[in-house]
């Protein structure tokens, strides 16, 4: 078959191929990594013939933006929100973010940072449900409330949504709150609306961040502007389908494809006002391919150094990139959003490609190169009549037989804006915005930072030396001394722990000193006692013993164990009583001995030696004793180990045991592993403060002395 032919094949296949994309109404979201059909590459074939695919795209796209259903005359956007090309996502368990020991929310600094680092933030996602959501039964909306205050000066404490969206809004910073759909068993969704309006209420926020949506909830876009008279904003993890874009602002291009970043998103083609954020791979480090996309497409990208307790902090090279990008994307925000923009605009070598953004400041053309290598050459057809400007140089362009001519760096791009003339408003522009040239790309070693692997060394006491002593402090038992093959089974939740994985297969070795421990949880009755004693009072009492009435115990609940106590409560008690919490390997090799059993009493699962009851009950009311005559390890309440893990990042530790809270198989899997757990697995949890956020009504702990 002849050469002609097959050309002519092969751009009909991809016609055909690029229609049917084009005209479908309902897209797949692309999986992590994967394109599903939401972008082709510049190899799609272009001529100026209307028969081409690229003109049948354009051809469709008119048809669209006609259809009703799409309400494309609707599609007035915020131009705050048309200048942004960076968010944020913040990860409020964040140690950068607060400030334990002063109680200030560190906002301001933060946003300082980002100025340093990237060049600024444009929006913010405010996070803090998953992947704490389930410990309990409290819900999405009162994890927001249970936040630490923000303490300065004088003046009352402010609460900290409140605090980010007046910190934020004084610099031009848009801020939008995370949602949960998925939170309907802490919940009924059908309160959720009024939830989210009350949050936004309290805090000014612009708009409300989807997490795994498509479409805004129905009734929603109305009802908050009733409630609030003011439009909210609505962003979506997902690709929302062409019937539900316009209510929603903008999206996540999570997964989208980014290298080559030659690369076509409908989306932006379909709707340029609807602004993309990508983000091609959470858990990378490497975004220069992702900012060499989104400056090709319009694009903005998601800064997420933060992935649920995940330390995923961008390097020195692709925050340089961010910092000489930014300052022309919000120059030229007006062209990226332009009805008229051409992809894939005709370029003079096929090393190149180009997208076309007309403009109020001429005509910019986007460029990159298509095979990782650098370039020398013509770039676009010049027309005499019009000067051309090289926007990192901030100088004009070279025209050579009616070519513009530049260079590109290997895995580089170009900005080429033609203009009428250069004018002095166009020069005190460029003076501001062109970085001069882009920082070279290098390769990095970009592995994940991983988490500390062993807890923060704390000052402790041997009363025992390891030996037995003749009389055991009443209610505890005696662990003998021994050696443990320690196993821990890590389920992902979000983000790794302490680096289990690595551990030698049958576990790893610890040698254990002898040891007591409480033989059941602490209850009500006894920590009331500590209370009466001391006083005790922590700095920030919200949620502290939550279920008390009258600073006692619920009446005929004395002997339950104590809960709605943080880490720091916790150990205060324990301090008091001449005892410290276990470390997880303490507890765990007192619960298992040394056979390693999955449950305390052996084996097999035992429904009936759980707490089904959905509260608490009186430590030891089951028949669930371990060989060493410990009560209450599983099924009834969270225990608190004394393993406090801190990087520059986070502050984390781990629950034991899990809870009588339970729920149901059909609910989300999003939710924190619920019910009882076997002695060797363990929940990972971010800490904040010696605030409500860390007391639960699920959570309570047991002593030891050693």
């Amino acid at each position: 078959m002849g050469e002609w032919n097959m050309a002519m094949i092969l751009a009909a296949v991809t016609a055909i191929v690029l229609a049917g994309l084009l005209a479908s109404c309902k897209p797949t979201p692309p999986a992590p990594g994967g394109e599903g059909d939401l972008a082709v590459t510049a190899d799609t074939p272009r001529s100026n013939d209307w028969s081409s695919p690229r003109s049948r795209a354009a051809m469709l796209r008119e048809r669209n933006k006609a259809r009703a259903a799409y309400r494309y005359a609707d599609f007035q956007r915020p131009e705050p929100l048309q200048r942004c090309f960076t968010e944020a996502m913040l990860f409020l368990y964040d140690r950068r973010l607060y400030d334990a020991t002063t109680r200030r929310w560190r906002a301001a600094e933060f946003l300082d940072a980002g100025l340093r680092d990237f060049g600024g933030y444009d929006q913010v996602v405010l996070w803090v449900s998953y992947p704490r959501l389930g410990v309990d039964g409290r819900d999405q909306f009162a994890m927001f409330d249970d936040l630490p205050m923000h303490h300065a000066g004088d003046g009352p404490p402010a609460p900290a949504l409140k605090h980010w969206g007046d910190v934020c809004h004084a610099r031009g910073v848009r801020v939008l709150i995370g949602y949960n759909p998925w939170d309907t068993a802490t919940d009924p969704a059908e309160r959720h609306r009024g939830g989210m309006i009350e949050l936004l209420r309290g805090c000014g926020a612009d708009g409300v961040y989807l997490d795994t949506m498509k479409a805004v909830p129905p009734g929603w876009p109305e009802a908050m502007r009733a409630a609030l008279g003011r439009p909210i904003a609505f962003e979506s993890e997902g690709g929302p389908p062409p019937a539900a874009m316009a209510d929603m602002h903008s999206s996540w291009g999570q997964g989208y494809p980014v290298e080559p970043p030659d690369r076509f998103y409908r989306d932006r083609y379909w709707f340029p006002r609807h602004k993309i954020f990508l983000t091609s791979n959470r858990h990378s480090r490497d975004h220069w391919d992702e900012l060499r996309a989104a400056f090709f497409t319009g694009s903005g990208v998601v800064i997420w150094e933060n992935v649920f307790g995940n330390d995923t902090r961008w390097p020195g090279r692709d925050r340089a990139l961010a910092r000489a990008l930014l300052p022309i994307m919000r120059a030229t925000w007006q062209h990226y959003g332009s009805d008229d923009w051409e992809p894939f605009a005709p370029v003079e070598d096929s090393a190149l490609a180009a997208n076309r953004w007309p403009g109020p400041m001429g005509t910019l053309f986007t460029v990159v190169t298509r095979g990782g290598r650098a370039y020398d050459g013509p770039i676009v057809a010049a027309d005499p009549a019009l000067t051309y400007v090289d926007l990192l140089t901030g100088r004009p362009m070279e025209i050579r037989n009616g070519r513009v001519v530049g260079h590109l760096d290997a895995r580089g791009l170009a900005a080429v804006l033609a203009v009428d003339a250069m004018s002095d408003e166009l020069r005190a522009t460029l003076a501001k915005i062109a970085p001069g040239r882009l920082p070279a790309w290098e390769a990095l070693d970009l592995r994940r930072v991983p988490p500390p692997a062993d807890p923060q060394p704390r000052d402790r006491v041997s009363r025992y030396h390891g030996r037995r002593p003749a009389d055991l402090p009443q209610g505890m038992a005696w662990v003998p001394p021994g050696r443990f093959a320690m196993q821990v089974a890590h389920k992902w939740h979000g983000s790794t722990c302490s680096p289990h994985d690595s551990w030698p297969k049958g576990g790893r070795v610890c040698e254990m000193p002898g040891f007591a421990i409480d033989r059941a949880p602490v209850t009500n009755d006894e920590f009331a006692a500590f209370v009466t004693a001391t006083g005790y009072r922590p700095a920030d009492p919200r949620k502290f013993l939550a279920h008390w009435r009258d600073g006692r115990p619920p009446t005929g609940q004395g002997g339950h164990p104590v809960v709605y106590v943080s880490l720091a409560d916790a150990r205060a008690y324990a301090a008091w009583a001449g005892k410290r919490l276990p470390t997880e390997a303490e507890w765990q090799y007192a619960a298992q001995g040394d056979d390693g059993r999955p449950w305390p009493w052996g084996e097999t699962f035992d429904a009936r030696r759980v707490n089904a009851a959905g509260h608490t009950l009186a430590v030891g009311s089951l028949d669930d004793a371990s060989a060493l005559g410990l009560r209450d390890l599983v099924g009834h309440v969270w225990q608190w180990v004394d393993d406090e893990y801190v990087d520059e990042m986070n502050r984390f530790t781990v629950l034991k045991g899990g809870s009588f809270h339970r729920l149901s198989a059909d609910q989300s899997r999003w939710y924190t592993p619920s019910g009882p757990l076997p002695l060797n697995s363990h929940v990972k949890i971010a800490l904040l403060d010696d605030a409500a956020i860390d007391r639960f009504a699920t959570v309570g702990f047991r002593c030891v002395r050693e």
